[in-house]
């Protein structure tokens, strides 16, 4: 099932503010902030900036929304463009492969 990328924002912030150590907003911008990602979180002390897609068939990240990620990533941010709650559980293991890493 698809899901609307309102739907999939209220399902991700939902998750995300469920978790411990995490607290997570949605980000509304008007036309001249375009290109900022869709949610800011963040995780055990970690930045996220996530940028949220209908579906991987139809719908991608414009120039401007890769650009803004990357810079955040150059930043130390953690950053990704998702399709799902999945995804984004996908970019919460990697920041807790990196903790736990630090931690061995």
């Amino acid at each position: 099932m698809i899901m609307s990328e309102g739907r999939l924002q209220s399902s991700v912030l939902k998750y995300l503010n469920s978790l411990p150590r995490c607290m997570a907003e949605n980000v509304s911008g008007n036309a001249s902030q375009s290109g900022r990602s869709d949610i800011n979180a963040c995780y055990k002390g970690h930045c996220l900036k996530i940028e949220l897609k209908e579906n991987e068939d139809g719908y991608q990240a414009t120039q401007q929304q890769k650009l803004y990620l990357k810079q955040w990533a150059a930043a130390g941010a953690k950053t990704g463009v998702c399709y799902s709650v999945k995804d984004v559980k996908a970019l919460l293991k990697e920041i807790d492969d990196e903790i736990q890493g630090r931690n061995d």
